[in-house]
């Protein structure tokens, strides 16, 4: 069975609420991206559980019972259990052989609760087989024979804060916070039924792949102190042996990775199969170049050898390494100060495309407190220098909000629809609804005020409007057409200058200002926007169209993503 087919989900547990939360499908890289104590770690978890089923009712959102939800699909092994090819009766009509209505149930999902550590049975929920109703009673049965794919694996986490310590002559295990890795490696390396070549050649090797060309090491050894206690040393040829106490915390991410994926199976006799990995944000005190190096090692560990990855990860290296990957996912955690909500990034994979095009980074989308989607530079130039003089500074790019470029043309590509929504756009990108933090900025292009936005504009305003975004359509022809007259002015040197008409092309009214500016203008705008905004001022701006009632609703909406409102 493909995990692909498989979901696994949540319920009343934690910060999750009453509606199921959790992974639609499992791909052998999960990354799980989220602001601080949003339920991240909570996701974790729920994996953990349906491994090994523990009691989650301490553990209760407003104390309503937690449900654990896993949905696969039916193997032909699993359905003959049920109904027997040759059996006939027991309900079901003389004549009719039960594998005849056992055929309907094959390669089709089936939903149960998984039993918690207090409750052994499982429960039914649903099942996508047209069964007809003198079958229904076997619904039972099936749920009992569904495969958890999850219950032969092993779950290994390693947290957030990690360390590799001084430690005694004891049988540790490795433990998530990196305790015990001493002791690991130290009889590895020291007793005679432990392969000693498993630390000084493969992890050896293993650890020189990851860490070059920032280093080389050359050898690897424990040693015992005064006190007892072993210490795992590295020996480079320049610097000669060092203390790994003594060494980068990035180093020692890398060896407790390389100890839970080669020690860790020898010593308990398993294949990385077997295996479920939750690491949580390994790019802690990690350089970028590192972390890129250290994840694409896990992804071809996680296809060649078939273990499962589920990543915590603020990183915008992680993000963007694995926001096209056919061999992963990313779920989005959010949290509204009630409940968690988590979410399958579906605007990815199979897009590289136009994606490459927009220039659009997921890292740029996931991670900033809002979007601002600008059609290209120059509209970002407008929208900075228009927000920095109507908060007088108190609000930037960067900080409280991200600019991204959609690129006039290829708006038509972009939608704000559910990812399972019906649509007859099959090419859509739908990464505006990625943050539903968003604002959109949209040229009206009308040349007339009685003149209809385009199809595609207005299907842009009502998904937004549906996500709970803000879009934000131009009065004017273009946004140009918000500049006022006294920048113009004071751009030519001129005593005056008349506002350029609402549905005016700006190339022909910079023209009047002045012969052979509009085509210098058409020839780059943004070389334009940078010098009219150096000589923008408030007072200007607020009059000209609807650009002050603009501003104060852009204002607004930013301040509420940065809990300033």
């Amino acid at each position: 069975m493909s995990l692909k087919d498989v979901s696994l989900k949540i319920r009343n547990y934690k910060c999750f609420g009453d509606e199921f939360q959790g992974f639609d499908a499992i791909m052998p890289i999960n990354v799980i991206i989220g602001r601080n104590n949003c339920g991240k770690s909570t996701l974790l978890e729920l994996v953990q559980y349906a491994i090994s089923a523990f009691d989650p009712k301490p553990f209760s959102h407003k104390n309503r019972q937690p449900e654990v939800l896993l949905e696969a699909p039916l193997s032909v092994e699993e359905v003959e259990k049920v109904f027997k090819p040759g059996s006939q009766g027991n309900g079901i009509p003389i004549g009719v052989d039960h594998w005849t209505v056992g055929t309907r149930c094959v390669g089709k999902k089936l939903a149960i609760l998984l039993p918690s550590a207090q409750k052994a049975d499982r429960t039914f929920v649903r099942t996508e087989a047209d069964l007809p109703l003198y079958a229904k009673p076997f619904e039972g049965q099936l749920a009992h024979r569904l495969t958890n794919p999850f219950s032969s694996r092993v779950f290994r986490r390693l947290r957030a804060e990690r360390d590799i310590r001084l430690e005694g002559d004891n049988d540790s295990d490795l433990q998530e916070n990196g305790s015990g890795a001493t002791s690991v490696v130290q009889r590895f390396i020291n007793k005679a039924w432990l392969p000693s070549e498993l630390v000084e050649q493969t992890l050896l090797q293993e650890l020189n792949k990851i860490m070059e060309p920032d280093a080389s090491f050359t050898n690897i050894v424990v040693q015992q102190h005064e006190n007892s206690a072993w210490e795992v040393y590295l020996e480079e040829r320049e610097k000669g042996r060092i203390a790994l106490s003594k060494s980068g915390s990035g180093l020692q991410t890398v060896l407790l990775v390389l100890i839970l994926l080669y020690l860790i199976p020898h010593r308990d006799k398993r294949e990385l199969r077997d295996y479920v990995f939750a690491f949580e944000e390994l790019e802690n005190n990690v350089h970028p170049a590192l972390q890129r190096r250290l994840l694409l090692y896990i992804k071809n560990i996680a296809v060649e050898k078939e273990a499962l990855f589920f990543v915590t990860t603020h990183s915008h290296v992680v993000i963007d390494l694995f926001s096209r990957d056919p061999q992963a996912q990313l779920i989005h955690v959010t949290h509204d100060g009630q409940e968690a909500k988590a979410s399958r990034v579906e605007a990815y994979t199979g897009c590289q495309g136009i994606l490459d095009d927009l220039d659009v980074r997921a890292s740029d989308l996931l991670q900033s407190n809002g979007i601002v989607w600008v059609e290209g530079p120059s509209d970002r130039l407008y929208f900075n220098t228009w927000i920095e003089l109507w908060t007088n500074g108190e609000l930037r790019e960067g900080v409280h909000y991200q600019c991204v470029f959609y690129g006039g043309r290829l708006l038509a590509h972009l939608s704000a629809d559910p990812p399972n929504e019906d649509s007859d756009r099959e090419e859509a990108l739908r990464i505006l609804r990625v943050n539903r933090n968003a604002l959109m900025m949209i040229d009206s292009d009308r040349g007339a005020e009685e003149q209809e936005l385009n199809g595609t504009k207005q299907r842009i305003t009502r998904e937004m409007d549906n996500i709970g975004g803000t879009c934000w359509i131009t009065k004017g022809r273009e946004i140009e057409n918000y500049i006022p007259a006294s920048a113009v002015a004071s751009l030519y040197k001129k005593d005056s200058a008349r506002q350029v008409g609402t549905y005016q092309p700006f190339s022909d009214y910079l023209d009047e200002i002045e012969k052979g500016e509009g085509s210098k203008f058409l020839s780059n705008k943004v070389v334009f926007a940078d010098r009219i905004c150096r000589v923008l001022r408030k007072g200007d701006i607020m009059p000209v169209l609807d650009l002050a009632e603009r501003l104060d609703e852009a204002c607004s909406r930013i301040r509420k993503w940065n809990g300033l409102a």
